[in-house]
C-alpha cells in the first residue's frame, strides 16, 4: 500500500516544487497532458487505474510532479502530501520570516523546506504547527 507520509530528501521536495511551478506556468512540455489521462499504479495489486483532470495550472504542478517521480506511488503520494501541508503552512504567521513575496511567486526559505521533508505527517497531510514551527526556529531563517 502506498505511503503517504514517508520523509523524504529536501532535495527531491525543493526538486519536486521546482517541476511543478515550471509545469503550472507551462514553462515545460508533459508527457501526459491533464485532459488525456494519467495511468496510476497500485503498488499491492499491480493494477492500473487512469485518472483524468482538467488541465488547470494545478493539475498540471501535480500531473508533472507524478511524472517525474516516474508514478513511484509512495513517493509522489509523499511529497504531494507534504507541498499540500508546506502550502497551508505558509500562511500562518509563523512563517513570515521563511517566506517571501516576490511578485506573483513565493518564495520559501530551505530551512523550511528542510523541516517539512522529515517532519512527521498524518495521510491527511496534517502536522503539528506549533511542532513544527519550533523545530524550524532551531534551524533558524538565517539560510536562503
Amino acid at each position: 500500500m502506498a505511503q503517504w507520509n514517508m520523509p523524504v530528501e529536501p532535495e527531491e521536495l525543493l526538486y519536486a516544487l521546482k517541476v511543478g511551478n515550471a509545469a503550472a506556468l507551462n514553462q515545460m512540455p508533459l508527457t501526459h497532458t491533464p485532459g488525456k489521462g494519467l495511468e496510476i499504479v497500485d503498488e499491492e495489486t499491480g493494477q492500473i487505474q487512469t485518472v483524468h483532470f482538467a488541465d488547470s495550472a494545478v493539475n498540471r504542478f501535480g500531473v508533472a510532479i507524478a511524472q517525474e517521480f516516474d508514478n513511484l506511488g509512495s513517493k509522489f503520494f509523499s511529497l504531494m502530501t507534504r507541498i499540500g501541508a508546506l502550502m497551508r503552512l505558509i500562511e500562518d504567521e509563523r512563517a513570515k520570516p521563511y517566506v517571501q513575496l516576490e511578485g506573483d511567486f513565493t518564495k520559501i526559505r530551505n530551512a523550511m523546506i528542510e523541516t517539512m521533508a522529515s517532519f512527521p505527517i498524518t495521510p491527511e497531510g496534517f502536522v503539528d504547527a506549533d511542532q513544527f514551527f519550533n523545530q524550524l526556529a532551531a534551524i533558524g531563517p538565517q539560510r536562503p
